[in-house]
Order: C-alpha cells, then sequence, then structure tokens
C-alpha cells in the first residue's frame, strides 16, 4: 500500500502556509491537522484525546478568517507543485457531488436532489498519477449554491445560458481553476457524461488542453450523421483484456475483453454561433460479455490522435482511472462524515467538514480528503 500523504508532517505540509490572521493560530491548525491524521477514530469528537484540543478546534473553526478558500488553499497549492514537478501524465478527474445538509436551517445554502433537501454541490477536481494511480492531492475544490427553482422562472434559454451561477458551468469553473499544464508537462482532464457540453468541451479545445470526456449526447456531426451510430459503425482497430468497474457509481471491478475504434469528427455549435470542435471520438465496447450483465460501452471525446492501437487504449486507461474521484466522494462522506457534522454556521461547515479524512482510493493507494 501507498501513503502519498504520510501522517507525519501532513500539517505542516498541507496547511503551513495557511493564514488566517494570527501566526498561533496558523501553527495550531497544523499541529491539529496532525491530531486529526494520525487518529484512527472515525468521529470528529474522538479523534482528539486530549478533550482541550477538540476545543480548540471548534474556537479555531468559528474564526472568520477560517473560510474555505482560506483553509483550502496552501493544500490545492502544494497539490499543483506536485502536478508541476511530475514528469508523467497527471489525470485531473472532474466530478460534483452533493453535500446534504438537510433538515439545518442554514443560510447560504441551496436546494440538491429534486429541490427539496438542502446543501451545497461541491465540484472537486483530483490529481491522479495517470501510471500508478495514485493520488496527488485536490487541485480545485467548489463549493456551489444552487439557485431556488423558483429564480428561474419566466427565463428563456437564452438568458439561461447567460447565467453565471448556472450548475453546468462548474466544467468550466474547475477547468479554470486548475488552470494550464506548464510546458513539457501532461495534464489529461478526465470526466464523465455530465460534463459533455459543448461549452466545456470548447474552453478544453481552444485552451489547448489534453482531455477525455465521456460522450452523452448522440450528436449530429457537420456531415448530418449522429455520432453513435458513426461510431458503432466502426471495425475493431484494437483489442485487449482489462480491468473494468461495474454497477452503480463505481462498484465492483471485473475482467473485461474489449474493442476499440476511433475517427477524427467535427463538433458542430449546437446554437450555430460559433465554430465547430474538431476532436477525436472513439468507442469501446464489449463484444461478448458474460450472461446477466450489462456489456462495457463507452463513447470517448479526447484530443489524442486515435490512429494507432496505442493511442487507442491510452485513451482508454486514462478512463478507467476516473472512479477513483468517486472513491474519494465515499471518503469524504463514509469515512470522515462530512454530512453529519453539527455546526450551526455554514461558515464552520466551510472550514470543517472536515479538515482531514483517510480513505482507500484506487488499486491499493490511500488519499487524504483535504476539505476546508
Amino acid at each position: 500500500m501507498t501513503d502519498t500523504f504520510p501522517a507525519a508532517g501532513f500539517g505542516s505540509i498541507h496547511f503551513g502556509n495557511v493564514d488566517l490572521g494570527d501566526a498561533r493560530v496558523n501553527r495550531r491548525l497544523a499541529t491539529l491537522a496532525d491530531l486529526l491524521v494520525a487518529s484512527g477514530a472515525e468521529s470528529l469528537p474522538d479523534k482528539f484525546a486530549d478533550p482541550a484540543d477538540y476545543r480548540a478546534f471548534n474556537r479555531l473553526v468559528g474564526r472568520p478568517e477560517a473560510t474555505h478558500e482560506a483553509v483550502t488553499a496552501p493544500h490545492r497549492a502544494h497539490t499543483r507543485n506536485r502536478m508541476r514537478a511530475h514528469t508523467g501524465a497527471v489525470l485531473v478527474l472532474h466530478d460534483t457531488t452533493e453535500l446534504d445538509y438537510s433538515g439545518r436551517a442554514l443560510p447560504r445554502m441551496g436546494p440538491i436532489g429534486n429541490g427539496h433537501g438542502t446543501g451545497w454541490e461541491c465540484h472537486n477536481s483530483l490529481a491522479v498519477d495517470a501510471g500508478s494511480g495514485a493520488v496527488l492531492g485536490l487541485a480545485a475544490q467548489i463549493l456551489h449554491r444552487r439557485p431556488p427553482t423558483r429564480s428561474n422562472r419566466g427565463e428563456t434559454k437564452a438568458q439561461r445560458r447567460q447565467r453565471q451561477d448556472r450548475e453546468s458551468r462548474l466544467w468550466v469553473t474547475g477547468l479554470e481553476a486548475v488552470g494550464p499544464a506548464p510546458d513539457g508537462r501532461h495534464w489529461v482532464h478526465v470526466s464523465d457524461r455530465g460534463s459533455d457540453t459543448f461549452e466545456y468541451l470548447s474552453a478544453l479545445v481552444t485552451g489547448g488542453h489534453r482531455f477525455v470526456v465521456r460522450s452523452r449526447h448522440d450528436r449530429v456531426r457537420s456531415d448530418e450523421a449522429t455520432l453513435h451510430a458513426h461510431l458503432r459503425a466502426l471495425s475493431a482497430v484494437s483489442a485487449w483484456s482489462g480491468e473494468v468497474r461495474c454497477g452503480p457509481h463505481g462498484g465492483s471491478t471485473r475482467t473485461a475483453d474489449l474493442s476499440a475504434a476511433g475517427v477524427r469528427v467535427e463538433l458542430p455549435d449546437p446554437s450555430g454561433s460559433a465554430p465547430a470542435l474538431g476532436v477525436w471520438a472513439l468507442r469501446v465496447w464489449e463484444p461478448n460479455p458474460p450472461d446477466g450483465v450489462d456489456p462495457v460501452e463507452w463513447f470517448l471525446l479526447t484530443d489524442r490522435a486515435l490512429d494507432t492501437a496505442a493511442g487507442l487504449r491510452e485513451v482508454a486507461g486514462w478512463y478507467c482511472q476516473r472512479p477513483i474521484i468517486e472513491e474519494y466522494h465515499k471518503a469524504l462522506k463514509s469515512g470522515c462524515g462530512v454530512e453529519e457534522l453539527g455546526h450551526r454556521t455554514p461558515e464552520t461547515y466551510l472550514f470543517s467538514a472536515p479538515v482531514v479524512a483517510q480513505g482507500e482510493v484506487g488499486a491499493g493507494c490511500r488519499t487524504i480528503a483535504t476539505f476546508g
């Protein structure tokens, strides 16, 4: 098992440069973070052997300077430094999860789920080593307040598209928060079907980013053929056996015999106001699935040239790492109980919900889930 974030020195590494308005408070946060990581207890109070430390933690989270942005800034900067130093490919896994604080009348939260719950949409950008799956850290984290449904009533489609608080903009905002890769470094942005919007794809392409996006929409291409139908008509160029996740939210793994084929395509802007995007598209499928299981079929969009079997397998391999971020979300909720803390103001949730959590991620790798 690989400890990507060893417990010793964790606080100084990930919170040492925090600015909470008082040097003594800054040092105290680093010390408390070390105590949290070293403890095997599950509940937040039990993580502190000394009740005085728990009281100090509660005082610290109540400081007005202890905002989500301030507390997470050192960890995000540390993660991006690790990404810049990494010579191999780094996958930036983007995904959004709901933080449910229903029943706690707190301001500055918004509706979640079917609109009857209350909480935040938490958009995470998790950096991992493409080769090993080892977690490098959170490159970005955005807490989004979904506007009440009634505030959108009467808007035209064009007006909704102009809203800066659209949930669909989280993909672009997360991309911008991570920033461009330095020269000579390879950062690949990987995301699932929820990110398949022309706006996000345009930001990836025009920004010169490397990416793998799972296609959700069977778009009509510039030649009027539908994308998915065109890919299904292609013959396999590469075939191999590999581990795939099955079941909802990752589930278990199984070995599958996979085939793949890809082609260069032009994706027109649905609104007709922007030039078509040139990307590569591939289909990964399971020709002979076992009885009783849903066969694998992925439609992926990428900047990576797919004119060789090696290119097809590399892109498919990058996408296969995406469930790591789902494991991170499980650790965030189940491992550290981010939704179970009993604070009375949103600021204290933003800080201590919780500061750190340990969870199993990927193939035996370990991550520290830093959450301001």
